[in-house]
């Protein structure tokens, strides 16, 4: 007889480079220990988004597990949002940096410990153009750099760092007028990143400010490479020549490109060529499971 504790487990089967039969094996057993019903779903990158709304409107488990990587997640906390569920993150994409930002280990029984775990978090999300980012989005060489990975044949870290060089020779700065609700700032640009969150999956803790729960969603806007201020930023000093780098926190902002389209990615997927984004904060969007 079924448990009328119900769990959902979402599994993107091409992310990252782990096993995801063990991922599967080891969350049924955990689930059989806990007297859970449990449901995969595994993606097809057709329709995910309404089979996962609709599997969850009529399953209402208590949370949902996401084995993938941070648009995995993204598409799956857009197919849960106003519903009363947890969401729970297992590591298993390239970067992972939605479950760095939590502390989320990448060890497989530890992460799933977590997610069956008592202890969440409300976490705000950043609308773009319509569209959903929980962690750190942007326009400009980290976009390209993505867009390099994604047509890239080798996946994970050494991925990333086999396209950097061909990424740093392709990259062109761009002008680009950011107006908020406080100011308006008309500059060029290596990279604007939108930043709900502090650190990409590689751990670069790029938004020292950020705070996912906060209300508030930082821009960092780096006109040009510069050694010492990024070395700033790495280590968690915002004391920066705002003539190099420049972060500030938001609730709505206009971003507009003024003399080309400029590569754009949302959580670690290119989204293609923007001249314009509208981004504003949506507070509490969803619970997320944490250490």
């Amino acid at each position: 007889m079924f448990s009328e504790r119900k769990v959902l487990l979402v599994v993107n089967p091409i992310s990252g480079d782990l096993d995801k039969d063990e991922i599967c094996n080891t969350v049924i057993d955990k689930a059989k220990n806990e007297g859970l019903d449990l449901r995969i779903y595994l993606t097809t990158g057709v329709q995910d988004h309404e089979i996962v709304k609709e599997m969850v409107e009529n399953l209402k488990p208590e949370r949902v597990l996401v084995a993938g990587g941070d648009g995995t997640i993204s598409l799956v906390a857009q197919a849960v949002y106003g519903l009363d569920v947890t969401l729970c993150i297992i590591p298993a994409g390239s970067a992972n940096g939605l479950s760095v930002d939590f502390g989320i280990p990448a060890n497989l029984s530890d992460a799933v410990e977590i997610a069956f775990g008592e202890k969440s978090i409300g976490i705000d999300a950043v609308s773009i153009n319509g569209e959903i980012s929980l962690h750190l989005s942007d326009i400009g060489l980290n976009a390209l750099l993505v867009k390099n990975y994604e047509n890239g044949e080798t996946r994970g870290k050494m991925g990333y760092a086999r396209e950097m060089l061909k990424t740093l020779s392709e990259h062109e700065n761009f002008q680009v007028r950011i107006t908020t609700e406080n100011e308006v700032i008309e500059t060029e640009a290596l990279i604007v990143i939108i930043a709900n969150a502090q650190k990409y999956g590689t751990g670069v803790n790029i938004n020292p400010m950020g705070n996912m729960s906060d209300g508030f969603y930082e821009l960092v806007i780096a006109k040009r490479l510069d050694f010492i201020e990024t070395a700033k930023i790495l280590t968690g000093n915002t004391d920066l020549n705002p003539e190099i780098m420049k972060i500030i926190s938001v609730e709505n902002a206009l971003i507009e490109c003024l003399d080309k389209e400029v590569y754009f990615q949302i959580d670690g997927e290119y989204k293609g060529m923007v001249r314009k984004l509208e981004t504003h904060i949506l507070k509490d969007y969803i619970r997320v499971a944490i250490p």
